[in-house]
């Protein structure tokens, strides 16, 4: 991002200008997002936040120190209570449980948006804000859904 003279007002490189502010409005955001989908899927694995902690921790390292793990855990699970904790790291969460065999064997899917280029910037972003709309409707009639239950 280039920083213009106002040094609140921020450009991405393809001249959309935001703020600092909304820069972060909507990093706070795609983490509340983020967070919602780890929490849902480690429901529908059946995996209690420890247990998806200690898959995660083994995936990314080369052993199972209880420790490290213990660690880990404790972090991951104030990770995914703030809405602060950065969206690349909850990314990087998601990518490592995509790759767990129980997510593989799972009828689970992740979503993931690749451009292709065949859209102009604004139809792109259009199409994420629909894209995101719909994926809220679905978590909010899923969790109706659990209610009922």
């Amino acid at each position: 991002m280039n920083v213009l003279k106002d040094k609140n007002i921020l450009t991405n490189g393809k001249g959309h200008m935001r703020t600092k502010k909304e820069i972060k409005e909507e990093q706070l955001k795609e983490s509340k997002q983020l967070i919602l989908e780890i929490k849902r899927v480690c429901e529908q694995l059946g995996l209690s936040q420890k247990e998806l902690a200690k898959k995660i921790y083994c995936e990314q390292n080369d052993d199972d120190n209880e420790k490290g793990i213990k660690d880990f855990s404790s972090a991951f699970a104030k990770q995914i209570q703030r809405s602060t904790t950065q969206p690349e790291r909850l990314k990087e969460y998601l990518s490592v449980i995509s790759r767990l065999p129980e997510f593989k064997k799972s009828d689970l899917v992740r979503n993931k948006y690749i451009p292709l280029g065949h859209l102009s910037d604004l139809m792109q972003n259009e199409m994420l804000k629909i894209s995101k709309e719909l994926d809220e409707k679905f978590r909010n009639k899923e969790i109706e859904e659990d209610w009922e239950e």
